[in-house]
């Protein structure tokens, strides 16, 4: 035994780790061997499976939904800007609506403004924020989701959460778009 922990002690391994591993790896043995032994396996196993990923991907698709949201947030209010005069100058009589193209550029900069403005700011929630105060702000989503995995990042957390937060862009884009594209200088 003493042999034992010598080798472990060389290796570099925490004896309070190893008996976290142990009985992890005690569960997942009797649980498997639950699922082999169980004539219910074929109907248990993929359900326990599907239930594991679902909990998985709902805790990425949360987080992915508070950055993204957080981000835009930040940008809401050019945004919001941009969409009321659009709609406000709409909404003029004919004969009063003068200055299409002056809107068209208005719309065109305020939107570069708001997109660069979400931009930075999603970086700054994925990546982190050196002025932020909360700690894992300043490390990011990302830093996070890396420090939790041992500082190695896990490509399958990562590709599943930049999926997640594309799908969030694209819901919004698919919201905003058609708002634009109604502004009478864009319909015409």
């Amino acid at each position: 035994m003493n042999t034992f922990h010598k080798l472990l002690d060389k290796l570099g391994v925490q004896r309070k780790d190893l008996k976290s591993f142990l009985i992890f790896l005690g569960g997942v043995s009797l649980t498997s061997w639950f699922l082999i032994h169980s004539s219910y396996f074929a109907t248990v196993g993929p359900v326990v499976l599907i239930i594991v990923y679902g909990v998985f991907f709902s805790i990425l698709w949360f987080v992915a939904g508070y950055v993204v949201f957080r981000s835009l947030l930040a940008a809401s209010v050019g945004l919001s800007l941009i969409i009321f005069i659009g709609q406000a100058y709409c909404s003029l009589p004919k004969e009063h609506q003068t200055a299409d193209a002056s809107l068209m550029t208005l719309v065109g900069f305020g939107l570069i403004y708001v997109v660069s403005q979400f931009g930075y700011s999603l970086f700054r929630e994925l990546f982190g924020d050196k002025r932020a105060k909360e700690e894992w702000r300043q490390k990011g989503m990302v830093g996070v989701f890396k420090e939790i995995n041992g500082n190695k990042h896990s490509w399958l957390v990562i590709v599943t959460y930049g999926l997640l937060v594309s799908l969030f862009v694209w819901q919004i884009y698919a919201v905003i778009k058609p708002i634009i594209d109604g502004l009478c200088v864009y319909a015409k």
